[in-house]
Formats: C-alpha cells, structure tokens, sequence
C-alpha cells in the first residue's frame, strides 16, 4: 500500500481530537465533557488522556478536570523557534506599523484558513489585529482572500464551495462567482483588500511575500478603521503594504 494511502491511526487521530478540543475550549475540562464533544465512549477518552497525561501532554487538576499539558509548551518553543520569518520579519512589521500609523501583520496559510504569525499594533494603541495563532477566515479578510488568489482556480473552487460563507457584516461576499471575480482583480493587482468584509469599520490590504523559489509563503498587512478604501490614507497603506512585502521577499531570496 502507498505511503499517501495509509489509514490513519485511530488512537493518534482520537488524541489529536482531544487536544484539539481542550485548545479550543480555553478552560479545562471533565471526562464527561470531553467525551460528549468528541463524541468518543469514556472509557476511550480516559486512556488517552491517562497516557498523555504520562508524558505531560495533558495535567489534570485537583477537581478531575484535564487541561493542556506543559509539554505542549515545548513543542510549540521547538516550532516557534525553527520559523525564523517571524524574527526576521518583525522590524518590517514595526516600521510598516509606523509609518501607516495602523496595526501591521504578517500571515500564512494553512489548511483552509489565514493564521496570524505575528502582528505590530499602530501608535494609538487599539488593537484590531488578531494575535499570533488566530485562525482567520480564508474568503473574508484581505489575508485569507489574498492566498486563496494564489491557488489554482480548481482548488480554489473546490475550497470555497467546501468552506462555510458565514456573512459576518452586510459587506461579506458569499456568493461564489462574486468571490471569483473578486479573487481574478486580486490577481491582476498584486495585492487584497478587505472592505468591513470580516468586521463593520475594519479595513485592509495584504500583499504576497515570495520565498527564493518565487512560491508565496507568507502576506504582509496592514489593519485599521480607515473611513474608505478609496480614502488617500488607505492609499498610502496599501503603497506601504506592496513596498514591506517586497522587502520581505528580498530577505528571503526572492528575486523577480
């Protein structure tokens, strides 16, 4: 049998379920809870939570309720640490956040979704940026609209039409050959922009950052309440955007 053909482990893939749900409950929780949101039998969710719990991936407090483990911790430092385009992105960040005088941020794809790597909150201080790990929508913020360009049309098809369109504000498009067409001016551009499309008053642009093999890996933005996108401070934002991620490229190889 192919390696791409191989079933998934159960016990593996039953774990991963586990963590996954005590990550997105952001509190711990009882046997009784995590059996009924993974839909698992008790006494499968106990003795994979009684292994973890073996090799620190998963604590459990004094009440009985399980919790992320600090393990987990360390792995994320090992990851964090190998992903050397946060460091070397970060002074761009600062600077591209002071001079448009809004939030910077930069992202990548991953799986349906635009996850923040790293962000840089303008002079006023209000943060309107997600923090780095948030999962954003892929056809409703200039980030995720932005990779979803990058892809073939099939799959970008495909992934639209296997995507929820949740309307967020009145401005989300999600109708299918309006997002298509949208995507076709996001290509002919070089850049994305989102207009209150994910939350009323928001607005904001990303543009592709390019590795040495001309693949995009990463999108570099800017956020904040602009009155317009026509508006002369959008303007110079997205001039800020395209000019940073450029930048960004270039420390990382690329050359057109």
């Amino acid at each position: 049998m192919a390696a791409n053909e191989m079933k998934p482990i159960l016990s593996v893939e039953k774990s991963i379920i586990l963590l996954d749900t005590l990550m997105q409950a952001h509190r711990p929780l009882t046997l009784a809870e995590l059996s009924q949101q993974t839909g698992c039998p008790k006494s499968t969710v106990y003795g994979l939570l009684s292994t973890m719990r073996e090799h620190d991936l998963i604590e459990q407090d004094a009440d009985g309720r399980y919790r992320l483990g600090l393990h987990l911790f360390e792995y994320g430092c090992a990851v964090s640490s190998s992903w050397n385009i946060a460091q070397l992105a970060r002074p761009y960040l600062v600077e591209l956040s002071h001079a448009a005088g809004d939030s910077a941020f930069l992202a990548v794809y991953h799986r349906g979704s635009a996850i923040t790597l790293d962000q840089a909150e303008g002079h006023d201080g209000l943060r309107v940026v997600s923090s780095a790990g948030s999962r954003m929508p892929i056809y409703c913020t200039s980030q995720g609209k932005l990779f979803l360009s990058h892809l073939s049309e099939s799959e970008a098809l495909r992934l639209l039409r296997s995507t929820e369109l949740t309307p967020y504000t009145p401005h989300t498009m999600v109708d299918i050959p309006t997002l298509q067409a949208e995507l076709a001016r996001i290509r002919a551009q070089g850049y994305a922009i989102e207009d209150g499309e994910y939350k009323i008053g928001l607005r904001s642009v990303s543009a592709p950052v390019y590795d040495v093999t001309g693949a995009l890996r990463y999108a570099v933005g800017v956020v904040g309440m602009y009155r317009r996108v026509n508006s002369e401070e959008f303007r110079n934002a997205i001039a800020l955007t395209c000019q940073t991620a450029a930048e960004i490229s270039a420390a990382l190889g690329y050359r057109r």
